[in-house]
């Protein structure tokens, strides 16, 4: 069944596709960033309205003074066959999440493509983030080189990986990384991680690498963390070592 999300309130804002400016990347309204309260997300989910639920990752980009959706982007519009002046609504539902309604030139509804007819969540693996700068210019900003998102030394986004469940560790970015440790010396610290109101313990370690291991397991357990979660670490705490976290569900993995 088509769901409904316009009677839903949300803020929204409309586009029209043109191939020569918005293939590589979308511009937000200026105005419309004010939905966000100052807390722009880096990572969005855009959810395509129709009778089969489908969502992509799009990473949100600043250039300059302005906002985009540009990582991931691209892709979006090939699997949705934007072509010149399509309409595009987006809604804002929160928690980093749009709806999108496509309206064709003629003004009806697009219907999504018979190639997908069930709920998919394309891995930022396709995605190639580039700086985001959406802290203090004054932060010490820097590409973390894999699909994760470096807001600041202190602001960063890390996308759950097989990898962190199989080997019960998470590597952290390398700016993050090189505040704490000097490379070549083994460092160890004890970490809190804090979110929605309770606490655990780990163990950040690395000679070369600053990683999350001895107690992450157990936050994962805790947490019911899944492949696609998107975490969102912020240092509130510098000489405790305190991070808070925000976690985002996979689409996929939320009855």
């Amino acid at each position: 069944m088509e769901r409904n999300y316009i009677g839903n309130g949300f803020p929204s804002f409309i586009k029209v596709y043109s191939p020569e400016t918005c293939y590589l990347k979308l511009k937000i309204p200026s105005r419309f960033l004010e939905n966000f309260n100052g807390d722009i997300p880096v990572i969005s989910i855009l959810e395509v309205e129709g009778s089969a639920r489908r969502s992509w990752r799009v990473v949100i980009e600043r250039i300059e003074e302005d906002f985009y959706f540009k990582g991931g982007w691209p892709k979006f519009v090939q699997d949705n066959n934007l072509e010149n002046e399509d309409f595009l609504n987006f809604f804002y539902a929160g928690n980093s999440t749009f709806f999108v309604r496509v309206y064709g030139k003629n003004g009806y509804l697009k219907q999504e493509l018979n190639a997908i007819e069930e709920l998919e969540l394309h891995p930022l693996d396709d995605v190639n983030p580039h700086e985001i700068q959406v802290a203090s210019p004054l932060a010490d900003e820097e590409l973390d080189g894999s699909e994760n998102s470096v807001v600041s030394v202190t602001l960063f986004e890390i996308v759950m990986k097989k990898s962190n469940f199989s080997k019960m560790l998470l590597n952290l970015p390398s700016t993050f990384g090189k505040k704490y440790m000097n490379r070549g010396q083994v460092f160890e610290k004890m970490a809190t991680l804090q979110t929605d109101g309770k606490s655990w313990p780990v163990v950040a370690r690395s000679s070369d690498r600053l990683k999350f291991r001895k107690g992450w397991r157990q936050f994962l357990q805790d947490n019911d963390l899944h492949v696609g979660d998107v975490l969102r670490f912020k240092l509130i705490d510098e000489e405790n070592f305190i991070l808070e976290v925000l976690i985002r569900r996979n689409p996929s993995h939320v009855s």
